[in-house]
């Protein structure tokens, strides 16, 4: 007998299948068609009732439907589903589609906090792409924790220095190392009853940092490129993983680059914290903060009130976000 619909949270998401988790069990689900595209139906002529098919509209999404959202599903039978409706989303965290794509990618909704991952070596930190993602997350008004993996490759002190400028402009940054067990249980407590969402390029160690949190997962965790200094794709699907202390983590493909979505170069300014005791004392209302005398922010840069590489990295999203 089939179940009637239900609701849930999406926990994982792998080609094509979706798997909707409930109090009671967990669900393989595929996508409904109308969650796949749109139909207009105008009328067939006036005064008619019938309605024809007009044209398709696919949606301006690479999928509808992401990690923790909460959706509307028809349980089916046999444990095969079929999600029939999206529920509002608090947040998300997306971005636009790598290539030439012109659709938005949604990587996850309903989320607690956001936790970039970097390496302190092996790959290097990519400072830019890490104030990309502090940058969607300022936009959607999600806490951020930084966590900066693979400590035992530099010193303590070391690593304390290069992440300063984020712990002085108010991010959490937590030191972590699988090598020497650096700072397990103070980010096991972090991510304790939270939804937290794992973001970061490919090698930095996301993976073995949840089975170094988690032991028994066994996810698939990968070496760095010799030629690039890069690091390899090992996760190829989006995945909630459950803590067995609380919580649940979102462990996403690494990422090369990050162009952000829906948000104009005139947002940009209001997603630097340091930024914010500056803005509207320039000379022009309009200033980008660039090129403009009397600019506040370029004084305060003058001034090292604001660090040079997060000024870089302003200038580059108010170019291209």
């Amino acid at each position: 007998m089939a179940k009637s619909s239900g609701e849930g949270t999406v926990i994982r998401q792998y080609l094509g299948h979706y798997f909707v988790s409930t109090v009671d069990n967990e669900v393989d689900c595929a996508l409904s068609t109308k969650l796949r595209k749109q139909l207009q139906y105008p009328e067939a002529s006036p005064g008619s009732r019938r309605n024809r098919v007009q044209s398709v509209r696919r949606p301006k999404v690479v999928d509808p439907v992401a990690i923790g959202d909460r959706v509307i599903f028809d349980g089916g039978n046999q444990g095969k589903g079929m999600i029939l409706e999206v529920l509002p989303r608090r947040n998300k965290i997306s971005r636009q589609a790598s290539g030439s794509s012109r659709k938005e990618q949604i990587l996850a909704a309903n989320i607690d906090q956001v936790v970039p991952v970097f390496s302190a070596s092996e790959p290097a930190p990519n400072w830019h792409l890490l104030d990309r993602m502090l940058a969607i997350a300022e936009w959607q008004q999600i806490p951020a924790t930084i966590c900066f993996n693979k400590i035992d490759l530099t010193s303590e002190d070391s690593a304390k220095q290069v992440m300063a400028t984020y712990r002085n402009i108010g991010y959490p940054v937590m030191l972590t190392s699988i090598i020497t067990d650096l700072g397990k249980e103070s980010f096991k407590s972090t991510l304790k009853n939270e939804i937290s969402l794992f973001m970061g390029p490919s090698g930095v160690g996301k993976s073995s940092l949840l089975n170094w949190l988690q032991p028994g997962l066994q996810l698939r965790t990968g070496e760095i490129s010799q030629v690039s200094g890069e690091g390899k794709h090992t996760t190829s699907h989006t995945e909630l993983v459950e803590l067995d202390g609380g919580g649940f983590v979102g462990d996403l493909p690494g990422v090369k680059e990050y162009h952000l979505w829906g948000i104009d170069a005139e947002d940009i300014p209001d997603l630097f914290r340091e930024f914010q005791p500056f803005l509207g004392r320039c000379r022009f209302r309009d200033c980008s903060h660039i090129h403009e005398p009397e600019c506040a922010i370029r004084e305060a840069l003058a001034d090292e009130e604001i660090s040079q590489s997060r000024y870089d990295s302003y200038t580059r999203l108010r170019k291209k976000p």
